[in-house]
């Protein structure tokens, strides 16, 4: 999958969610919260549920993937948006896309973690997941 996130620095923090049997979700994609403790792959400016950890197969009988909450990730910026600068928070923007977030995406869930560098459209960045204050 194109734009998946890349590890920089190891998380610490995985928890584990509910996935549907049915679903394929690639390693290291960014998935959003789509109920009740329940994943699936981003698609859009979603609530952030974490990173993928491992590989979800389609029908193979597992209905739990660990999410990374933590750890630092180079994520891309969405085509088209603004450049996202150093210790600004973004959000989920597309399939394993972020984009600029704004005040009230962190009351509603959508903020992914603080972009450690200036992140120009269809580029990469290191960005903190997670909200922590």
């Amino acid at each position: 999958m194109a734009s998946e996130a890349v590890v920089v620095e190891t998380p610490t923090v995985i928890r584990d969610f509910t996935v549907a049997d049915g679903a394929t979700i690639e390693q290291f994609t960014l998935c959003k919260l789509a109920d009740a403790r329940l994943a699936t792959a981003s698609s859009g400016a979603d609530v952030f549920a974490g990173i993928a950890m491992t590989e979800k197969e389609a029908s193979d009988g597992q209905v739990n993937l660990g999410l990374a909450q933590d750890g630092i990730f180079e994520l891309t910026a969405a085509p088209g948006a603004t450049t996202i600068p150093a210790g600004t928070m973004c959000k989920l923007s597309g399939a394993n896309l972020i984009i600029t977030a704004e005040a009230a995406d962190l009351l509603t869930g959508k903020v992914v973690g603080k972009c450690l560098e200036e992140i120009a459209p269809s580029t990469s960045g290191e960005v903190d997941i997670g909200v922590r204050g």
